[in-house]
């Protein structure tokens, strides 16, 4: 995914959420509605931002007996899950896709 779209597509739907929170005096039936959709959106934004790598702070390296780099454990920055670079692109239990600096 695109990270500039998903960026962008996270600016309107605050965008949407801020109009949202502007309404005032709606009705009860509208407010509902209204209060249903900012959960939602919120919930997309959680979603959008997953794909957005964030950075392996914490980590440990392997290297083979020639010192060569073979991989990372490091902690998922979202969750905190255990992570390896060799196998994880993203965080098998929250889905936060990661970057693994060099």
């Amino acid at each position: 995914m695109d990270e500039k779209k998903v960026r962008e597509a996270i600016e309107l739907i605050r965008m949407e959420i801020n109009t949202l929170e502007g309404l005032e005096n709606c009705g009860r039936v509208i407010e509902a509605k209204r209060k249903k959709h900012i959960v939602l959106y919120n919930t997309a934004i959680e979603a959008l931002e997953k794909q957005l790598p964030k950075k392996v702070e914490m980590r440990t390296e392997y290297r083979d007996i020639n010192g060569e780099l073979v991989c990372f454990d490091g902690f998922c920055p979202s969750c905190g899950n255990t992570v390896n670079s060799d196998r994880n692109k993203s965080c098998n239990r929250c889905g936060q896709k990661l970057d693994w600096p060099e």
